[in-house]
């Protein structure tokens, strides 16, 4: 039994590819109509939030955008602890038979941390949004603070003794240990300025990210499709993926934030907050936040 939905958001365009009896290939263009629906999740923490979004049914990719909201906010390395708990917003598309398609935006983010809580809205349209918290204040900032997630600190910035070399040299970046093959995202939306075999430091990015940041990334098993000097990157945009290549003991991230020229440590650094509503587009806020406040209420109703 088809399942109805109450309205038409998008079209979803395959082609199909076949060879007839004469080997001569075909292709046939299929357009499907896609259906919007607002979904409610939610889940305590038990383990870490990727096990437990999965848990609530949350698509991969909707987790991964969910992490890099609050990745301006939370160290997912070191500030969730067990018993934690989120609750998200979000729309999935289904075609006209309810079959599941694809995950859309992410409308509404809750996060319960070590005592914090932390509550962030889509606002704006969808060329021009952002993430802002109950009080208007935007949540991004110039950099994320840590630019993988299911990772963990291995090695912080500073003195330490090198593990292949022997001897104490200073270490100008923070690794974080993680799966091969795991995603690296780009910390701050900039360019390209170097992705090449880098001597010790092996596949490496370096991006520019303004007149005072630039981030680099080294021991990468290999760079994203389209990675190159000169392209232009998204914060949270993944450039590549987690290697052990070049000077390195185990796969893991070297992560470097540079200001002005100098290594700084990326754990400490203060950036710049993120901007404030102001006037209409602050009233605007406030009567987006109370309607999504609302539509939550009435999908927990029903949920329970």
């Amino acid at each position: 039994m088809k399942k109805n939905y109450p309205k038409t958001i998008t079209k979803s365009t395959t082609i199909e590819i076949s060879k007839n009896t004469e080997n001569e290939i075909t292709s046939k263009k299929i357009i499907t109509k896609l259906y919007k629906r607002k979904i409610l999740a939610e889940n305590v923490i038990k383990k870490n939030l990727y096990s437990s979004a999965v848990n609530a049914k949350i698509n991969p990719d909707t987790i991964i955008e969910f992490a890099r909201i609050f990745g301006f906010e939370i160290d997912f390395q070191r500030d969730i602890r067990k018993n934690d708990y989120f609750k998200i917003l979000y729309e999935k598309f289904f075609d006209e038979n309810g079959e599941f398609i694809k995950s859309g935006s992410i409308l509404y983010a809750h996060m319960t941390v070590n005592g914090r809580e932390i509550s962030l809205y889509k606002f704006g349209n969808d060329k021009d949004y952002g993430y802002f918290d109950l009080n208007g204040k935007s949540v991004e900032k110039a950099l994320m603070k840590t630019p993988i997630n299911g990772a963990r600190l291995s090695s912080p910035f500073g003195l330490r003794k090198h593990p292949i070399l022997g001897y104490n040299k200073k270490h100008t970046g923070t690794d974080f240990a993680a799966p091969l093959g795991t995603p690296i995202m780009a910390s701050g939306t900039g360019t390209i300025t170097r992705a090449k075999w880098c001597g010790g430091g092996g596949n490496c990015i370096k991006i520019k990210h303004n007149s005072t940041y630039e981030t680099v990334y080294a021991h990468m098993q290999s760079f994203a499709k389209g990675m190159k000097v000169g392209k232009k990157v998204k914060q949270g945009e993944i450039i590549g993926y987690v290697g052990s290549t070049g000077m390195s003991t185990g796969p893991h991230l070297h992560y470097e934030v540079i200001v002005n020229g100098k290594k700084v440590n990326s754990q400490t650094l203060k950036l710049p907050s993120g901007k404030v509503l102001k006037n209409n587009d602050r009233t605007q806020f406030e009567i987006h936040r109370i309607k999504t406040d609302v539509l939550i209420a009435e999908l927990f109703e029903k949920k329970n």
